[in-house]
């Protein structure tokens, strides 16, 4: 199968907004916001549609503000059951990994992005979100418990215990997520990059060997061994490669410029087209109580540092987020001064766009 210039198995995790302590913490990501999802007490015994016991309200799940190009493909002989953009996996129970995938592959030369939000909590061995090409088998492991994206050099996946996966091989990536949480995906068919969200939060480029030929097919992946595990697709969108996409990429990474390009009547349309980019985000009132670590969401850790590289001071931009995070942190660890402003006023400065 045709690739860039990269090896099978090479895997890019250079982002700073790293997010977790350790790789062995147990910390699961908060919802993204505060809507009524089922326990799974109730999933379990239900005998209905699982997607039909979400109560939404906070209108992320409101098809009009949505773009969807494309939709699922049922296998026919997958464990799924398909309604819309709603796949449960494993309707009744569980004898091993069902996989789905979009019904049209992701065309060379355009960058798609599309978002999938998880109606139930997650377990067992693995749930998995990503892409593959043409080659996998969807049936595979019908009767094997395994995490299916990433076995081989045909698929590149994201696994709720926060790890990417390929050809074999995982690495730590991101925290662990579960139950109202939301999976964004950018796949760039130019570059050959793939990127991971989290509740629409960039995790960084997890891969940077994605076949950019035009003679590789490849599609939108979920992989579940949880009996009832329900997953929805509320975002799939597809933009062509051109310079105006490149520059707004560029310039989403820097909140003033942003907000400065808010203020613009004329760049509404583009910024609706590219919203992806720069996406809005929601948190839930129990992500606002929880007690996360900012020194950890702004501090990419020695192991990976070290790994992949490691900050230089005299190379960064002022305004942007990502380079001067650590700053922000080591600023405020530092401080023991009664005068220093607190860590949330330079929260409010540097990350505000986030939130």
């Amino acid at each position: 199968m045709p690739h860039n210039n990269q090896n099978d198995d090479e895997i890019l995790i250079a982002h700073p907004c790293y997010r977790g302590r350790s790789h062995s913490s147990n910390a699961v990501c908060p919802a993204y916001c505060d809507c009524e999802f089922p326990k799974s007490t109730i999933v379990s015994g239900y005998k209905g549609h699982v997607p039909d016991l979400v109560k939404c309200r906070c209108g992320e799940d409101d098809p009009a503000y949505h773009t969807i190009k494309w939709n699922w493909y049922k296998c026919p002989e997958s464990d799924i059951h398909l309604d819309g953009p709603n796949v449960t996996f494993h309707p009744t129970y569980s004898q091993g990994t069902a996989m789905i995938r979009g019904d049209q592959p992701l065309a060379a030369g355009m960058m798609h992005f599309w978002e999938m939000r998880i109606l139930t909590a997650l377990s067992g061995t693995d749930v998995m979100f990503g892409v593959g090409t043409d080659k996998v088998d969807l049936t595979q492991f019908k009767f094997h418990f395994v995490s299916a994206l990433g076995t081989n050099a045909q698929s590149w996946g994201f696994s709720y215990e926060g790890k990417v996966h390929h050809n074999g091989h995982q690495l730590p990536y991101g925290q662990k997520f579960s139950q109202g949480c939301i999976v964004g995906v950018l796949l760039d068919r130019t570059r050959g990059q793939l990127e991971f969200f989290l509740n629409r939060r960039s995790l960084g480029v997890a891969f940077n060997n994605i076949p950019t030929d035009p003679s590789v097919k490849l599609y939108p992946m979920i992989c579940s061994t949880a009996a009832k595990s329900s997953i929805r697709l509320i975002n799939a969108t597809s933009q062509a490669e051109c310079l105006q996409l490149r520059a707004f990429r560029a310039v989403s990474k820097q909140p003033k410029a942003m907000e400065e390009l808010r203020q613009l009547p004329g760049l509404k349309t583009i910024m609706n087209d590219y919203w992806f980019l720069a996406p809005p985000v929601r948190y839930s009132q129990q992500s606002k109580d929880s007690e996360f670590d900012i020194l950890d969401e702004a501090v990419l850790s020695k192991n990976r540092r070290g790994r992949k590289q490691k900050y230089k001071d005299d190379d960064i931009d002022v305004n942007d987020l990502y380079s001067n995070a650590h700053k922000i942190a080591l600023r405020h660890h530092r401080s023991d001064s009664d005068d220093e402003p607190a860590l949330n006023e330079y929260f409010d400065e540097y990350f505000h766009y986030l939130f």
